[in-house]
């Protein structure tokens, strides 16, 4: 490193333009004498020295002005190129309307340099090598297994270690530095936080959101719905409800703290529960007062205390809704509501099908009082509760943020359970707007009704686990790289695995039009001929290579025409671009960009038994939960007297134990001597008792114990015990 130090003299012009300093003194690399020089260390403090001042060559450099290689970006090049090709304009007005040397647009002109170029070394990679990798990672995105960027720089890893390429990384392991250069290579690639997804929710599938719809439609219209067209088509007659859990302790944020500081703390709560708040809005933008449901039966403080008269309070043990809080709930708060709005009488709501919000008494309320309860599909919450899509992550969001300003103005206290209502009513006022339960109503297709409104971006995992059990999967070609249509295919195994290399055929990324971030046909094949062999067995695509390379003709196999027409697009040359060369992606590629397959059997367990129907207040589900309750009791009754009959025959045979145990008086003309006669063993076997006294079985006459099957009786296994003591049973040495 190279030490400048004050010398008395004056400085170059240039160090005194880079650093900004100047006067009497100046900067030397010998040591000079003590002078008058004063400089200036970033601020505006003029500091005078005293000849000990060190300065570094890179502090010199430090406000040197960065020039900037090129101040136009790639797609304004290509605009300006194409309006000169044109005659629009001239090369001087072009270059003077657009900022871009002449020269330049002379060298792309003529051909001298290609139109896309980059300065600084090559890539690892080729530009069809991280072409393949960003396909690769958007459909990984797209099926629910996002890649991190550690988990990018393992995959490049691995590909490197298979190739053997040269490469500047230790152990072939790319570092953020990398990264980064990729992600600016690639701006259509981005860094995003990922949502959970249960696998619940993964084998979800268009076809079981769009048979609900008409499902739904068929019930509003059918005569157990009085006006049910009407209904549909008034926005302050439909409803939805949820509930969300509120955590006491908040969220902890990124703060300001010094630099190099090891341990960063934030005041919070080390309570861990949360409070459940159940929400309610209608398609026309009308909020029910939330209801606040605490862990606890009884309160010695006022739990509302802050918060406005028309929230309601539900109590369970845990803090949870559960059938009795659900149905206190429609009874008392959301009933008397409507009515006080003057909503007309029946209304929709729409709700969940979680256990907590079904049982026999509310449905039986809501079918008495014109409240028509509906069922969402199961787990689809994220795609068709407007409460979810659309109020609760406001809610939240600024809860976290209430909760961070309340802790600030109340130094030294904590959200808990007795302040809860006074710091979440404020975050309900600004969330409880018209706009957002309208949006939220919209975006599920609830209101307007239309089930191709609801977000099919959100069904991409299904592309995967959904398929696996799906026996017709709506397409309209056999081509993967084609798109879902409506069109409905028959049922059979070769529709089946056509309609899904259809629907998990990775669909190119939307980029700016350049020859750098364009698929060729011959990629795109390959991509589909991959995803498509991921989905069929080692066997089924040894046998498709079979054939093809046999050159067998099976008109019947459609799936294998399918698979053949992708490998024949893929047979085909490449077309390479005049401007660049285009490198064939490695073999190493093939190896690890692979793409997850689909399972043979659903990961979930299966319930059992027949679909219920959706109409929760509807006859057909009231009598199934009627029968359901007679069911319960019938068993339950049953369990008890089985019970009653176990403990009667328990009991009848200690007495019997306890009878045959008192002393007896021998019989001299027996020849066995009833002292030596040990009653924990059994006589015939001579093993010791096990415990289990329904295999046991004692003779009237004398103390001895028999098992069953030591015993001379035929069919005694077979025998009832009601039949065994009823039995007047002496054994060989008795008779």
């Amino acid at each position: 490193m190279t030490v400048y130090r004050c010398s008395g003299r004056a400085p170059p012009q240039t160090a005194l333009r880079e650093w900004g300093g100047g006067g009497g003194g100046g900067i030397s690399k010998k040591s000079g004498v003590g002078g008058t020089c004063v400089h200036m260390f970033g601020s505006a403090l003029l500091n005078p020295c005293n000849g000990f001042c060190f300065v570094t060559a890179k502090m010199l450099r430090a406000k040197a002005a960065t020039k900037k290689y090129r101040r136009y970006s790639q797609s304004t090049l290509e605009e300006c190129i194409r309006k000169v090709q044109s005659g629009d304009l001239s090369v001087k007005k072009a270059s003077q309307e657009y900022a871009i040397p002449k020269t330049t647009l002379l060298d792309k002109l003529s051909g001298r340099r290609p139109v896309s170029s980059t300065q600084g070394p090559s890539p690892i990679l080729t530009v069809d090598e991280e072409e393949k990798l960003v396909e690769w990672i958007f459909h990984m995105n797209r099926i629910g297994y996002g890649q991190t960027r550690r988990g990018l720089c393992f995959t490049v890893k691995k590909i490197l270690d298979d190739d053997g390429r040269d490469n500047p990384f230790k152990d072939n392991l790319p570092g953020p530095h990398w990264v980064r250069a990729f992600l600016r290579r690639h701006p259509n690639v981005s860094e995003r936080m990922g949502e959970a997804l249960g696998v619940e929710r993964a084998y979800l599938t268009a076809a079981k959101l769009e048979k609900w719809f008409d499902e739904f439609v068929g019930f509003m219209n059918s005569t157990e719905v009085e006006d049910g067209e009407v209904l549909l088509l008034d926005p302050t007659r439909i409803f939805n409800c949820d509930e969300s859990g509120f955590p006491l302790a908040g969220k902890t944020e990124k703060v300001l703290a010094p630099t190099g500081v090891k341990y960063v703390y934030q005041y919070s709560n080390s309570d861990r529960r949360q409070i459940t708040v159940m929400a309610c809005m209608s398609a026309a933008g009308l909020f029910i007062e939330p209801m606040l449901i605490f862990p606890n039966s009884r309160f010695r403080y006022n739990p509302l205390e802050g918060a406005p008269d028309s929230f309601c309070i539900g109590r369970s043990s845990n803090g949870w809704m559960n059938t009795e809080v659900f149905f206190e709930w429609v009874a008392n708060h959301f009933l008397p509501t409507v009515r006080k709005e003057k909503v007309k009488l029946p209304v929709l709501l729409l709700l969940d099908g979680h256990a907590a919000h079904i049982n026999l008494e509310t449905t039986k309320f809501c079918a008495e009082n014109h409240i028509i309860l509906y069922c969402l599909p199961a787990h689809s919450s994220h795609i068709l509760q407007p409460c979810d899509i659309s109020l609760f992550g406001s809610l939240k969001k600024a809860w976290w943020a209430e909760v961070t300003r309340w802790k600030t103005a109340n130094i030294g206290q904590v959200v808990n359970k007795m302040n809860f209502a006074a710091v979440f009513a404020p975050v309900w006022r600004r969330c409880a707007r018209a706009d957002i339960a309208v949006s939220g109503f919209e975006a599920a297709g609830l209101y307007p009704l239309n089930k191709d409104r609801f977000d099919r971006e959100k069904l991409g995992p299904s592309a995967i686990f959904g398929q696996a059990q799906t026996p017709s999967t709506p397409t309209s070609s056999a081509s993967p790289s084609a798109s879902t249509n409506t069109q409905q295919s028959p049922p059979s195994t070769s529709s089946s695995a056509t309609a899904l290399s259809s629907s998990i055929a990775p669909t190119p990324p939307t980029v700016p039009a350049s020859p750098a971030h364009q698929l060729s046909k011959h990629a795109e094949a390959s991509i589909a001929l991959r995803v498509l062999e991921a989905t069929l067995t080692e066997e089924k695509v040894w046998l498709f290579n079979h054939r093809y390379e046999e050159d067998y003709d099976v008109d019947t196999d459609a799936l294998y025409n399918s698979w053949r027409k992708i490998k024949d697009q893929t047979r085909e040359a490449p077309a390479a671009h005049p401007a660049e060369t285009a490198t064939p992606p490695a073999d190493a590629f093939e190896a690890h960009l692979r793409f997850p397959r689909a399972p043979d059997r659903p990961l979930g367990r299966k319930r059992k038994g027949e679909e219920l129907p959706h109409a929760l207040s509807g006859e057909v589900y009231r009598k199934y939960m009627e029968k359901k309750r007679k069911d319960k009791e019938d068993e339950e009754t049953r369990k008890r007297v089985n019970r009653e009959k176990r403990e009667a025959t328990k009991k009848k045979k200690e007495e019997a134990k306890k009878k045959k145990k008192k002393p007896t008086t021998p019989d001299p003309s027996s020849e066995s001597d009833d002292g030596d006669i040990n009653e924990n063993t059994c006589a015939g076997c001579q093993r010791e008792y096990d415990g289990e006294e329904e295999d046991w079985l004692g003779c009237e006459a004398c103390p001895r114990w028999y098992h069953r099957r030591c015993t001379d009786i035929m069919n005694v296994t077979e025998m009832s015990d009601s039949e065994l003591r009823d039995l007047d049973w002496q054994c060989a040495n008795c008779m």
